[in-house]
């Protein structure tokens, strides 16, 4: 029987004679084989329970100074014949005013940890009762808690990438996210608490404790206080820690800073942020949400510090952002999909073009542990969850998030009390200048399709009110 790796190599293949015959100067096909397992939760049931196999490629053709894409769902000759003629016609429309070409093959490195044969071969029946047991530990923490909705996905994936300079280049990996949003009532009050969580092996799927840890939440904030507007010493646990490293990575792409936010543009070999902040890009890490031996374009991972004590070292590459400022690729090529106010189709994409962007990014642990930033902090708050998080103004880096669960009062070392709904409203680059305390500790959070290992990081910010 033929695997599927196989079917997408002669695939690729055949696209690459076709661009031959037809005259194109380079071609590059990015070929996927992407199955994606979803199990939905909603009022403490499965709603929804879908497998997907998705398998697809991408072609990028380059002509003269022209540049085109298409993408296809459909391996038949014919239709890859039309994915050429597309391609070729797109790059019309496109002519780049520099040198282009697609990457050179390279030694690739080996990542371990990244692929799982018991979580690409776990059954329905058993992932479903893996989201079940979500729902269970979160309804036998309290009788308080009486609605759960989250959702579990299981990913295994397999990629190639070819080109016409002898590129040939293979992704195999699993990953999980699995997340669970809790509702508790009791006395006319209503209160929710979240828990998310993603790996790349079934041993680090851990269904109870992220039931427990949402259920506790939401029974944590049925009594909340009022907070005062002001300044204060924030303890930012992993998932807020984790949404602020993925926007201080975020801007390292010098694509997002030139279309997007210039904030970091000018700035290398300046301080950035605190001395207690080096931020790195290990798409080599064991077991790294974001590792893989290559990036989508074939180009073989390297480690990278992007943030020094503080200081910008530099910006993240590939082959097209590098080739326009006349640089040499990072191996940051990220194929990735771009979604408002919804998490992305998990797993990989084929049907854009790459872009540079930091591939398996998180902060460097520090010297503290957890529970003694905690004991240090004599006023301040902890900071569990971050929602509708925004950098409101491009240029000058202010910066918000709804703190709508997961507050709470810091007094003396000790947590004494959750806080109701709160905003805040501060600066980036002050947020992460303010930074003087860092966890020793990794852990994987985030939300949304977007994941990391991070710490956790004590800093200071503007905090109000909302009701």
């Amino acid at each position: 029987m033929v695997s599927v790796l196989a079917k997408l190599r002669e695939a690729g293949e055949t696209v690459l004679k076709i661009a031959e015959k037809k005259g194109l100067e380079e071609a590059e096909v990015y070929l996927v084989s992407n199955k994606v397992l979803t199990i939905r939760l909603v009022n403490n049931a499965v709603f929804e329970s879908k497998g997907v196999h998705d398998i697809g490629v991408g072609l990028r053709v380059i002509k003269g100074n022209m540049l085109g894409f298409s993408s296809t769902a459909d391996l038949s000759k014919k239709s890859l014949q039309k994915l050429v003629d597309a391609a070729t016609s797109a790059s019309k429309a496109r002519k780049l005013p520099f040198k282009y070409s697609f990457p050179k093959p390279g030694k690739i490195p080996k990542v371990t940890g990244v692929y799982s044969k018991k979580l690409a071969e776990l059954q329905p029946e058993k992932a479903v009762e893996r989201a079940y047991e979500m729902v269970e530990a979160s309804m036998g923490y309290s009788k308080k808690v009486k609605d759960n909705a989250g959702v579990l996905n299981i990913v295994s994936y397999e990629t190639l990438v070819l080109n016409t300079h002898g590129v040939k280049a293979k992704n195999v990996g699993t990953f999980f996210e699995a997340s669970l949003n809790a509702t508790a009532k009791y006395r006319g009050k209503v209160s929710e608490g979240s828990e998310a969580t993603a790996g790349r092996s079934i041993k680090e799927l851990k269904p109870k404790e992220i039931g427990e840890k949402a259920a506790e939440m939401a029974v944590s904030g049925l009594k909340t206080q009022k907070l005062k507007e002001g300044i204060y010493t924030m303890l930012l646990d992993y998932e807020p820690t984790q949404e602020i490293t993925s926007y201080a990575a975020m801007l390292v792409s010098p694509m997002v800073a030139r279309l997007y936010y210039p904030l970091f543009l000018n700035k290398i070999g300046k301080k950035v942020a605190s001395s207690q902040v080096t931020l790195i890009d290990d798409p080599l890490m064991h077991n790294g949400v974001g590792s893989a031996p290559i990036d989508d374009e074939g180009t073989p991972s390297k480690k990278r510090v992007i943030i020094n004590r503080g200081v910008l070292k530099g910006f993240v590459y590939d082959s097209f952002y590098a080739a326009m400022e006349k640089k040499k690729t990072t191996g940051n090529a990220v194929r990735v999909s771009f979604a408002v106010g919804v998490s992305a189709f998990p797993g990989k994409n084929y049907n854009g073009e790459p872009i540079p962007l930091p591939r398996n990014p998180y902060i460097k642990p520090g010297k503290w542990k957890r529970e003694e930033m905690l004991e240090d902090t004599k006023r301040g708050l902890l900071v569990r969850r971050f929602h509708y998080t925004r950098l409101t103004n491009p240029t000058r880096g202010d910066f918000t998030s709804i703190l709508r669960m997961g507050l709470y009062i810091v007094k003396n070392g000790e947590v004494t009390g959750a806080v109701r709904k709160s905003r805040l409203l501060d600066n980036l680059l002050k947020i992460l200048q303010n930074v003087d305390a860092v966890s020793d500790k990794l852990v994987v959070a985030g939300s949304w399709g977007d994941y990391a290992h991070t710490p956790v990081m004590r800093t200071k910010a503007h905090v109000t009110p909302i009701d």
